[in-house]
């Protein structure tokens, strides 16, 4: 459903999804004329379309010839800790820091870890914020709620997760949608 996904396809009767809808349609006329844009923070409710729109987005951009990644964040970690230590696993990240639009889907469901959210995580979005590439985010969590989840118990901890959502802020519009679970 999500490689499907269209801007055609996007149920515009909620008005829950006004200003996501108005985000969405705003950044693909002005990307296709400068490919600095901010990107989005997308927060919200289980099963509300969030990943859908997003996707629906960025595959449409794909079909304009923009290399888009969709990641489900909590699985890539799961292949990239499997792939540790080999050429595949370089050449995964690589490819994730370089495309031109990057959707890191349901972050926050992840279990953290300082590997994952300093070696990995930190790594993708220094790279993608020097580039001025565009970097989407689905996510249950808030920014807020989302730096809780990312710090660990201790102050360094807690430094590391503020970095991190900084970087996030800086490459990112914010919009939280709370909608009818959809998936019912």
């Amino acid at each position: 459903e999500i490689k499907k996904a269209r801007i055609k396809d996007i149920d515009p009767s909620s008005k829950d999804r006004v200003e996501l809808i108005k985000w969405i349609t705003k950044f693909y006329k002005d990307y296709k004329k400068d490919n600095k844009q901010k990107g989005l923070y997308l927060s919200g409710s289980f099963g509300s379309g969030k990943t859908f729109i997003v996707s629906a987005l960025l595959n449409e951009l794909a079909k304009d010839g923009y290399n888009s990644i969709i990641v489900y964040y909590p699985e890539l970690l799961r292949s990239l800790k499997e792939g540790f230590g080999n050429e595949d696993f370089n050449d995964r990240i690589n490819e994730i820091k370089k495309c031109d639009l990057l959707l890191l889907d349901d972050i926050g469901a992840e279990a953290t870890s300082l590997w994952n959210r300093d070696e990995i995580l930190g790594t993708i979005l220094q790279y993608r914020m020097q580039e001025g590439l565009p970097t989407l985010f689905t996510s249950n969590l808030t920014i807020s709620e989302l730096e809780v989840h990312l710090a660990s118990n201790d102050s360094e901890g807690r430094i590391k997760a503020r970095r991190i959502i900084e970087r996030i802020k800086f490459l990112t519009d914010n919009i939280t949608m709370i909608a009818e679970n959809r998936r019912k």
